[in-house]
């Protein structure tokens, strides 16, 4: 478990930054959405979900501890979504939302249950779990949303998506900073 946390700082920080930029795109660049449609959504989403699968891969791997199989399954659906998407915007666009908005949906409710359960077993090792409870909690909710307002979603997808990752990008990038801290409890501990 202790290694799963220690999943490297440059990871999840690259993981934050990613999806804030995302975020801000979709909130600040509307016309790249929505005149563009689906396409550019698609290729927003296929950088984030290749680059936060990938690094998710790279830490499960790296801290081989906990429930870093289902992490590494985890970081596996979003690279391959991620590699799909890049791979035909148009037709993964097109032929394919309902199952991108259920990916996400079942990534953002497996990645958010394993956080908040791991800040739940660490409370009494770590200073600051809330903050891996919090986006786990964040990402939990986000996830069972897309699950049961699937279709309802897609109307409201550029509404809520970017909210979602503004608060698990700045989650993530404070994590990042609290993991190197954590680094030296683990050790003492």
């Amino acid at each position: 478990m202790k290694g799963v946390l220690e999943q490297s700082s440059q990871a999840l920080m690259l993981r934050g930054v990613v999806a804030i930029i995302f975020a801000l795109l979709l909130l600040f660049v509307p016309g790249m959405t929505l005149a563009a449609g689906a396409f550019s959504f698609v290729i927003l989403f296929g950088v984030y979900a290749l680059v936060d699968g990938l690094s998710t891969i790279w830490g499960a791997v790296k801290n081989r501890e906990g429930h870093w199989v289902l992490m590494l399954l985890v970081g596996i659906v979003s690279a391959i979504a991620g590699l799909l998407a890049l791979g035909n915007p148009v037709v993964f666009g097109t032929l394919t939302l309902a199952i991108l908005i259920n990916l996400f949906a079942f990534k953002a409710v497996i990645g958010g249950g394993l956080e908040v359960i791991s800040a739940f077993r660490l409370r009494e090792e770590i200073d600051n779990e809330w903050l891996l409870g919090i986006n786990g909690f964040v990402s939990l909710v986000f996830g069972l949303m897309l699950l049961f307002n699937t279709f309802e979603t897609v109307a409201m997808l550029l509404l809520i998506v970017p909210f979602y990752l503004l608060v698990a990008g700045a989650m993530q990038i404070a994590l990042s900073f609290k993991v190197r801290s954590w680094k030296h409890e683990l050790a003492k501990a």
